[in-house]
């Protein structure tokens, strides 16, 4: 009871500066989520895309039955493949028509189905990224009855960047975030201690340990830490409920969101009470550490 008693003590007599730093770490961390947010609906697309990732092998001529159930077990059998489809020239020519509006009247021009036969192949879930399928079309094209091979390549690649530059972006704006709201945590409780130096040197004198001493600092911490991540939490769900109703369904990893930045902001408040407790010990005469 005394170390939360002197916790709420120390926020109250510092209630501006307590304020902002709750403020402060509010806004980083809401920034924070709705970038989380963005960046768990993109990484759903990019999911999605990749379900989608196949390889096109076309055929030098039409195979009977027997020469489609050869090659399909060959072809089953390279590691990496899920399944495959063979596609005839008539259900390729299908296909083009309904992909391109004015296929009747190229096709006219040309009087035969200029459209080869081909294997559909889709790829098993670890093997989309650019060097795995290039792997595995290699394999696919060694093939005699494979003319040629086709996979996209280029989208595939510029796939892969994207997933890389958002993993690096996410990266550095939680280490900016993290940083700041350190820093301002840090500073306030500081204040605090300063504040408090005549209270501190006393407890001393009658005999209260370090660990006493220190302890409502960092619960001070805890505690602005703890509220901003609340607020941000709660604040990111009512916009969720408020577009989801109003505008467009998108997906709000709910536990997620809400429990993370709980901790997250416990924890940035944790770090940045530690720290200041630390860099102001020898103007109070506090050397021990908490923990």
């Amino acid at each position: 009871m005394f170390v939360i008693r002197e916790a709420l003590i120390g926020l109250r007599r510092n209630g501006g500066m307590t304020f902002i730093a709750i403020g402060i770490m509010f806004f980083s961390l809401f920034l924070f989520g709705l970038f989380l947010v963005g960046t768990f609906n993109l990484f759903c697309v990019i999911r999605i895309a990749k379900e989608k990732v196949e390889i096109n092998a076309f055929l030098k001529s039409e195979l009977s039955n027997e020469e489609q159930t050869s090659i399909s077990k060959k072809l089953k059998s390279i590691v990496g493949i899920e399944s495959l489809e063979y596609v005839t020239k008539e259900q390729a020519l299908e296909e083009f028509k309904k992909d391109i509006p004015n296929a009747p009247s190229l096709l006219e021009a040309v009087k035969t189905n200029p459209l080869p036969p081909s294997f559909k192949i889709k790829l098993k879930g670890g093997f989309t990224s650019p060097d795995k399928v290039e792997e595995v079309a290699e394999k696919v094209g060694i093939f005699k009855e494979i003319e040629s091979v086709e996979y996209g390549e280029t989208w595939i690649n510029r796939l892969d960047q994207v997933v890389k530059i958002l993993f690096v972006f996410d990266m550095l704006l939680g280490l900016v975030i993290g940083l700041s709201s350190i820093f301002v945590v840090s500073y306030t409780i500081r204040l605090t201690v300063l504040a408090r130096r005549k209270t501190i040197e006393v407890m001393k004198l009658v005999g209260a340990t370090e660990r006493t001493i220190q302890a409502p600092f960092v619960l001070a911490g805890l505690i602005e830490g703890g509220v901003a991540g609340a607020i941000s939490a709660g604040v990111l769900f009512l916009i969720y409920q408020l577009i989801s109703r109003f505008f467009v369904e998108f997906y709000f990893p709910t536990n997620t969101i809400l429990i993370g930045m709980v901790i997250l902001g416990l924890f940035l408040g944790f770090v940045g009470s530690k720290t200041s407790v630390k860099s102001t010990s020898m103007e109070v005469s506090l050397e021990a550490p908490i923990f």
